[in-house]
């Protein structure tokens, strides 16, 4: 048979998974709850009592020597609370008052100081605590404090010791606010020294910076920008006149030129007649003459001789008459318009040359301010920031003058008025109740400890050791042998008030229109009378019978169809119903199943009980009969005579009947072959209650007289390794199958449970 894997688990079933776990180990976590509240309590009782003395300090406001320095030397709370606990916890203080209250005598004769500083740092603590204006203590924002406190077995010198700590805490802080007092004013008188060397240097370094950039402050920047206007102005005016001078001597050159070549006078520049003076005629001639000899002869020749000669000669004339200008130009002769065109030249170049020496000046004038002018934004930059430092340095040297001031009133007032920064408002109390041990506390731990180590085992047993819990787990290991799964009704042991309280009543619907109890099917009025002890604890476990729709009852029809099915030649057939181990529920099995073979397939079904060690079946007998299966063992009685019957439908009970020593071993005998000879004849199935496997050896003697077996294995109890133990044993040659029992509803087959719940639905 195939078994259909279960969809994953929610975390509601995993927490009903945990819950079983916890329920099966019940006494496993309530021994390991009571073990350690008893090793708790032991410990309260054994361990000596130390008495812990608290005092409570608090941080005043800001006294005027935290406003002079506060940025200097104060940081927040947790920095200051971290000094004082050093503070506390010097060695030198704690040794001083080991020896002020000779704590440690015996370790301070031997020489050991070590030890009491050691001790008194454990039994001393400094905690940080907050508390408002009104002295509520909290753990928000208010008025800073810490507490002070000392533990010992003595509560006295528990509470001498922590107020002396706090006194001498307190001592110590006003003799060290005197000292920063002092400390702080020799600090300012040196601050201000120092700051005013440099405000000097600073000084002298501003008044340089401004002598090596004059003409480049800011201040000057209008002077320079009226200059460039100026400038620019005068360039515009030179640069007209040489514009003037150039056009003119262009019009002396023109006229030069138009003279020499035409004739022409410019009149722009005057009429001037011409000279006719015959040595000007004569020299040119001779010049022309010159020219044309020097072309056919050379200078020895005598004809060019004699013409030079008579040149000079005229040129001596004429130096003579008109000066030595008269030979001078184009060795032409003199003219007064030429020399008159050549002087207003010589005068034009003069104005002109002149003229671009000024424009040259001009402009080197006019690069240099405007250079001052780009260099003055910098300059005022820099300037800016020199006058800045200077304000700043000359700022804190105010501030430090007037801090310096209240320096020296603090100091005065630290020496005459003895003001400190700590008060202690909550003295040394002496302590009424140990703390140590706390005991609440401890027992607390005690039996968390033990629910921890009791759920843990309980979680790492059912972990270590593999156990059936679902119908996969039997496939894993035995393969397609599950016959059905039975449902947990272990809360049909309870009243039925907590039945009613049960949320999963597809285990319990009952037919609409019934009334929810325990009362049997087809009886009426009184109950016959049966064995007292544990009646209704039997009772409830008939689910076939008490609960006919319940799902439990369901599965076990679905086992009984099953096993019909097996039986494929329609016989009669021996069915032996065991288990691994006991407690597993095979007697219920073999009621259950026998009930629903005779009442909802109408199979005459007899239930033999062969278990003699504890024999259960006769609890689900209606009258008891005068004999069992023992004395048709012994006695040859009939069979009929050792068994009884429900009411209504074929299904018989036969008990074991007297009990006596040796009864296993009727067994190996032949009455147990003969019994099942004749049962067989009357009842198509015959059930066997037949022992444990691993107990006892009964079953490897039953195995040989039946056709069946049906192997009974509790969920959440039975280990995978005891089933398999069991089965190799056994040897068995017959069929073997598996009735998974007592599962947990989180572990059913997802569509047992939805069918079920939509079944118990009202009609319409």
């Amino acid at each position: 048979m195939k078994v259909t894997p279960p969809q994953d688990q929610s975390g509601m079933a995993m927490l009903h998974e945990y819950a079983g776990i916890i329920l099966r180990s019940k006494w496993l976590i309530l021994g390991s709850i009571t073990l350690s509240m008893a090793l708790a309590w032991s410990y309260c009782v054994i361990a000596p009592n130390f008495y812990r003395s608290e005092t409570l300090i608090v941080a005043e406001s800001q006294k005027p020597l935290e406003n002079v320095v506060r940025e200097a030397v104060e940081g927040n709370f947790e920095q200051r609370l971290f000094l004082i606990q050093r503070q506390i916890m010097r060695r030198d203080f704690l040794s001083e008052i080991a020896r002020e209250f000779n704590l440690f005598p015996k370790e301070v004769e031997e020489g050991n100081e070590a030890f009491p500083v050691m001790a008194l740092t454990g039994a001393i603590k400094v905690e940080r605590i907050r508390a408002d204006h009104a002295g509520n203590v909290f753990s928000g924002g208010g008025i800073e404090g810490f507490t002070v406190s000392f533990m010992h077995e003595d509560p006295m010198t528990a509470m001498k010791v922590t107020a002396r700590i706090a006194e001498k805490f307190i001592e110590e802080n006003m003799k060290e606010r005197e000292y920063d007092a002092e400390g702080t004013v020799r600090f300012l008188d040196d601050e201000l020294r120092r700051i005013k060397l440099e405000l000097e240097k600073k000084e002298e370094q501003i008044t340089a910076y401004k002598k090596s950039h004059t003409g480049d402050l800011p201040q000057q920047a209008d002077v320079s920008f009226r200059s460039l206007d100026r400038l620019e102005n005068e360039i515009n005016v030179v640069k007209e006149s040489i514009q003037r001078h150039s056009d003119r001597l262009t019009m002396l050159d023109k006229a030069v030129y138009e003279y020499q070549l035409h004739g022409w006078q410019n009149p722009a520049f005057g009429s001037i007649p011409r000279e006719s003076d015959p040595l000007f005629q004569q020299l040119k001639e001779l010049r022309d003459k010159l020219v044309k000899l020097r072309a056919e002869f050379r200078d020895e020749y005598p004809e060019v001789i004699l013409t030079k000669e008579e040149i000079r000669k005229i040129e001596a004339e004429l130096v003579e008459s008109h000066g030595l200008d008269a030979i001078k130009s184009d060795k032409s002769p003199h003219d007064p318009y030429i020399q008159n065109l050549l002087k207003l030249q010589d005068d034009e170049k003069s104005e002109l040359n002149l003229n671009k020496q000024r424009l040259a000046t001009l402009h080197a004038s006019l690069r240099g301010h405007e250079k001052r002018v780009e260099r003055s934004p910098v300059v005022e930059q820099d300037l800016l920031l020199l006058e800045r430092d200077y304000g700043s340095m000359k700022a804190n040297y105010a501030t430090l003058l007037d801090k310096r001031l209240h320096a020296r009133v603090t100091e005065n007032m630290e020496k005459q008025q003895k003001n400190g920064k700590f008060r202690i408002v909550d003295p040394a109390g002496f302590p009424r109740a140990p703390s140590v041990p706390n005991r609440p506390r401890v027992l607390v731990l005690g039996f968390l400890l033990g629910s921890v180590l009791g759920v843990g085992f309980s979680v790492m047993r059912e972990r270590l050791i593999p156990q059936f819990r679902g119908p996969e787990d039997v496939e894993l290991l035995l393969g397609p042998r599950l016959l059905a799964t039975i449902p947990d009704f272990s809360f049909l042991n309870g009243p039925i008030s907590r039945q009613r309280s049960i949320s999963n009543t597809y285990l319990r619907k009952q037919p609409f229109g019934a009334i929810e109890g325990f009362q049997l099917e087809g009886t009426k009025g009184e109950r016959p009378q049966r064995y007292p002890q544990n009646s209704g604890y039997y009772e409830r476990r008939f689910v076939a019978k008490d609960f006919p729709h319940s799902m439990a009852a369901e599965q076990y029809r679905v086992a009984a169809a099953r096993l019909l099915h097996l039986n494929t030649d329609a016989s009669s057939k021996v069915v032996a119903v065991t288990s691994a181990i006991k407690g597993e529920g095979k007697t219920t099995t073999v009621v259950n199943l026998g009930y629903t073979l005779a009442r909802d397939f109408g199979k005459r079904v007899v239930l033999l009980d062969c278990d003699f060690v504890f024999p259960e079946l006769k609890h689900f007998c209606s009258i008891q009969p005068e004999y069992g299966l023992v004395d048709c063992f012994r006695r040859d009685i009939p069979v009929e005579e050792a068994m009884t019957s429900f009411a209504d439908i074929p299904c018989w009970i036969m008990p074991t009947g007297e009990i006596v020593p040796g009864s296993t071993e009727l067994l190996k005998t032949g009455p147990l072959e003969r019994v099942l000879s004749q049962l067989r004849e009357r009842f198509d199935y015959v059930l066997v209650n037949s022992p444990p496997i691993l107990p006892v050896a009964t079953m490897n003697v039953l195995e040989r007289h039946t056709d069946f077996l049906l192997l009974v294995v509790r969920a959440g109890l039975t280990s995978q390794q005891d089933v398999k133990r069991a089965l190799d044993s056994l040897r068995a040659s017959n069929p073997i199958h598996v009735i998974l029992n007592c599962v947990a509803a989180s572990r059913l087959p997802y569509y047992t449970t939805e069918y079920a719940a939509i079944e118990s639905r009202p009609p319409g």
